[in-house]
């Protein structure tokens, strides 16, 4: 089965890299707009089976040409660039995949997840699953909660955390800095007390004792697609649990958020322009972003991650907290996934953080090739049947992501 792969950064490499391990797949055309970069990653992950092409992803037909006989269309590109995708899928006749709604220059995460799924009836109409926010998290975030809401009798609150160490010697971006701190940015939305609303960013501070190599760490909120897409979906999914508060919070060494914090408070985060003294208009995160250096070059990134110089690996949890059998009862899932010098001697020029986002999406978009997703509509993975999320989880192990339950309940 032939599939599109559009964007070939670390995410488009580490998708290039399971996808060419599956038998499912026989031809993977790695798209991106830097064809050169396209080139390497099929020369280099692709396994004899992929080719690379110059594609502009806000282009729809030009993508819709590119998926011509393709099953599934993977976007592995900004979040700016989903709905053009959508809608080339919708035109070829091809299925969806991407790993987050994400905030674009005119919206914000809800707005984008919002307009989205309003193709559902056209991707229903059509048979064809767009399967959105299947990364780490979103993605294995709401694969945990719907089956720890599934499995409560009462489900009053949700709480998603994201914990990171990161240290190194040289430059290096292991996500979009861009995408990044504009959601700092953004004032956070929670559900709280049955409602949406929207709190001070890098507030709500909450210091919370992960397990070793973590510990106790802080977390602040921060805007993610999991407060929209789990207050809505679950109760639709599994009726109503008295749901009553989602949050989703962010979380890394005190120092480093609190320099996170100053720079947006100086306004250099910002996606509203500002005029020049020339008159000319820029976005200050425009101008940040084009002074960042370049990362090293995978073989380069390889060695460094060999010496063990470079920290990189974080841990993702989902509490769901409610009742079972009339009793206090919260469902704790966890997972961890090798850190930067294991994900090098298996994909050189990876990240702890490509490889825990990547990896998901790719166990998923195997899923939907063999059949096993064959559900219409534009959905998120909370939506999914039971024995899906639970082959996935297991999947996970084999592709060395540890997640781990925890049931704590009152027994008297």
């Amino acid at each position: 089965m032939k599939v599109l792969v559009v964007g070939a950064g670390m995410q488009g490499q580490v998708l290039t890299w399971n996808l060419g391990r599956s038998a499912v797949v026989t031809e993977i055309v790695v798209a991106d707009y830097d064809e050169g970069r396209a080139r390497f990653v099929a020369d280099q992950v692709g396994a004899g089976k992929a080719t690379a092409i110059r594609l502009d992803a806000s282009d729809t037909d030009a993508v819709a040409a590119a998926a011509t006989g393709a099953k599934l269309v993977i976007n592995a590109v900004v979040p700016q660039f989903n709905m053009s995708i959508l809608r080339a899928c919708l035109k070829a006749g091809a299925n969806y995949l991407d790993m987050a709604s994400g905030q674009t220059p005119t919206q914000t995460i809800d707005e984008a997840w919002l307009e989205q799924s309003a193709l559902d009836p056209e991707f229903r109409a059509a048979g064809l699953c767009a399967l959105q926010s299947t990364g780490m998290d979103p993605g294995v975030t709401n694969t945990f909660a719907a089956n720890a809401y599934e499995d409560l009798d009462r489900c009053t609150e949700i709480r998603v955390k994201d914990y990171a160490l990161f240290d190194s010697p040289v430059p290096l971006q292991v996500w979009s800095q861009e995408t990044y701190y504009t959601d700092c940015a953004q004032p956070p939305l929670l559900f709280e007390d049955g409602d949406f609303t929207r709190v001070e960013i890098f507030g709500r501070e909450e210091w919370y004792d992960f397990p070793e190599p973590f510990g106790r760490g802080l977390c602040i909120a921060h805007d993610h697609e999991e407060v929209s897409t789990l207050a809505r979906l679950l109760p639709k999914r599994f009726g109503d649990k008295g749901l009553r508060y989602v949050d989703f919070k962010m979380g890394t060494d005190e120092a480093s958020l609190r320099a996170d914090a100053a720079f947006v408070g100086s306004g250099m985060a910002s996606a509203e322009p500002v005029t020049l003294k020339d008159g000319t208009r820029v976005r200050p995160i425009d101008v940040y972003v084009a002074t960042l250096p370049p990362n090293p070059p995978a073989d380069e990134l390889a060695k460094l991650a060999a010496t063990g110089d470079i920290l990189d690996i974080g841990i993702q949890l989902v509490d769901c907290i409610g009742e079972k059998d009339g009793k206090p009862h919260t469902i704790h899932y966890s997972i961890v996934g090798p850190d930067i010098k294991r994900v090098n001697e298996l994909i050189p020029g990876a990240t702890s953080v490509s490889y825990g986002t990547s990896t998901p999406a790719s166990i998923y978009a195997e899923f939907i090739l063999d059949g096993r997703i064959a559900q219409p509509g534009v959905i998120a993975p909370e939506l999914l049947d039971r024995d899906v999320r639970d082959a996935f989880i297991a999947e996970m192990g084999r592709r060395e992501m540890i997640v781990t339950r925890k049931d704590i309940r009152q027994v008297n």
